[in-house]
């Protein structure tokens, strides 16, 4: 276990997150870790392992951040079966160590953790426009539409998730290309903050879309993701990509957009409150 990945985990325990605010960190590419004034971890596609390697020889770009034999999730949500979001290197140890928590899903990617051994009783089943209640979270599932155009890849229910915690209202989209049932489905909705993918390739938003959605969105700060995960050599690298997360900020800049945009860092702490995301 690395010392990065010892010291996150422990600072996560540690903090005491007041009334009306979350903690927040992020583990890269998509994957996030909210902490509630209960102290209730709620994670979003997580991705510790490296099981992207083992199958496609395309390793991670620096080490998890923390492991999944420290992690201590009460409920984690991968917003489709890829395995950059439904990680078969920790989604079934952490079911084996965390045998309480709710591992929710689209019914696709139940198949898969089924099969690695999650019990039934473990596994929440969510598709687009329902609705879960979970203690002080409420969570919504909101279409995505993730067209890899890999063959046996296809992800027709992969969704993004609006979690409210008390009034405290987030997005994430998860992976999705550009699709205006997105903002439609949130009109109406402000949002506290709101996390948009970028890399604009396998079925995502370029920079330049993910602008365009989080232009017709209501959220105070803005966060890209899925942007830094993989380790290539620039030649490697599609030409459709748009990996630099400035390039995301400017669009949005051009495209009028006031909110504010901020870069994330690996494993930095961060506070939400109803005026937006804040780092030390």
């Amino acid at each position: 276990m690395s010392a990065q990945a010892h010291a996150l985990a422990q600072r996560i325990a540690r903090r005491n997150v007041a009334p009306g605010s979350l903690g927040a960190w992020w583990l890269g590419g998509s994957g996030f870790i909210f902490k509630t004034p209960a102290g209730r971890q709620v994670w979003i596609d997580p991705y510790l392992s490296d099981a992207v390697e083992t199958m496609f020889g395309v390793a991670r770009a620096f080490p998890a951040p923390i492991t999944a034999g420290e992690a201590e999730p009460d409920i984690v949500i991968s917003t489709h079966w890829h395995e950059d979001h439904l990680d078969p290197g920790c989604i079934p140890e952490l079911a084996r160590r965390r045998p309480q928590a709710k591992f929710i899903m689209p019914p696709t990617a139940m198949a898969h953790a089924l099969s690695w051994g999650l019990l039934p009783s473990q596994v929440v089943p969510f598709v687009h426009g329902q609705v879960l209640e979970l203690g002080d979270v409420k969570l919504t599932a909101i279409v995505a539409r993730h067209e890899a155009g890999i063959l046996g890849w296809e992800v027709p229910d992969a969704l993004g998730v609006v979690f409210d915690f008390d009034g405290l209202r987030l997005f994430h989209t998860g992976d999705t290309d550009y699709d205006a049932r997105i903002h439609r489905a949130l009109k109406g909705t402000s949002f506290a903050f709101a996390t948009l993918c970028i890399n604009g390739s396998v079925g995502n938003m370029n920079a330049h879309e993910a602008a365009l959605l989080a232009w017709q969105l209501d959220a105070r700060t803005l966060m890209p993701h899925h942007h830094y995960l993989w380790s290539r050599p620039k030649e490697k690298i599609p030409a459709c990509e748009t990996l630099d997360p400035k390039l995301f900020e400017e669009t949005y800049r051009k495209l009028g957009g006031t909110a504010e945009v901020i870069i994330p860092e690996v494993g930095r702490d961060m506070t939400i409150t109803a005026d937006g995301l804040t780092v030390p």
